[in-house]
């Protein structure tokens, strides 16, 4: 009895805790894609913005997103399923060496699959915009190294929200998400 009791517990806790991490985590995880350019719409800052990407470049997109979306699953479930194989190897000689070297292995293998799916799709969202899903806004075509020069910077509110710097100097920015308003950032370059 005292057995199914823990083991309950047990089962309850790393749900939660797996709840909490995806809480936390799959934001901050989808949201900072390392990308020359916003992935927001420049409209309504709707996120999934279609591209006027090559078709090479379209057809890396969607397994980059696949890979991504394993890396980070497999991160995110690989953590407690390791803290558990080297909890069980401790406490009793059931598991072996092996299978512990192969939990801890395998942490870095998917956090190297998820950078390397992150980079793929920074890559794809490098492309101008085309239209967007959200507000069915759309943009003429245009040639990436002009959409890169011409790119603003893009800051980030406490809340999460990216929002595009301005260039007027002096202006202030204003979070559409939490109504905060900030500052603009000067360019380090200017």
């Amino acid at each position: 009895m005292l057995s199914s009791f823990l083991q309950s517990l047990a089962t309850k806790l790393v749900e939660e805790i797996l709840k909490r991490v995806v809480e936390w985590l799959a934001p901050k995880a989808l949201r900072s894609v390392p990308h020359s350019a916003s992935p927001n719409c420049p409209r309504c800052g709707g996120y999934g913005v279609a591209r006027w990407a090559p078709g090479r470049v379209r057809l890396l997109f969607v397994p980059s997103l696949l890979v991504f979306t394993w890396g980070f699953a497999a991160l995110l479930l690989g953590v407690p399923a390791t803290v558990l194989v080297v909890v069980g190897a401790v406490l009793s000689d059931g598991v072996g060496e092996m299978t512990v070297l192969v939990a801890l292995l395998g942490l870095p293998f998917a956090a190297t699959v998820m950078i390397a799916g992150a980079l793929g799709l920074a890559y794809y969202h490098s492309y101008p915009p085309k239209r967007c899903h959200r507000c069915q806004g759309s943009w003429p075509r245009r040639e990436r190294d002009e959409y890169l020069r011409s790119t603003r910077p893009v800051f980030t509110c406490g809340c999460g929200q990216r929002l595009r710097v301005p260039r007027a100097a002096g202006a202030r920015l204003r979070c559409p998400r939490c109504g905060a308003e900030h500052a603009v950032p000067t360019p380090a370059g200017r």
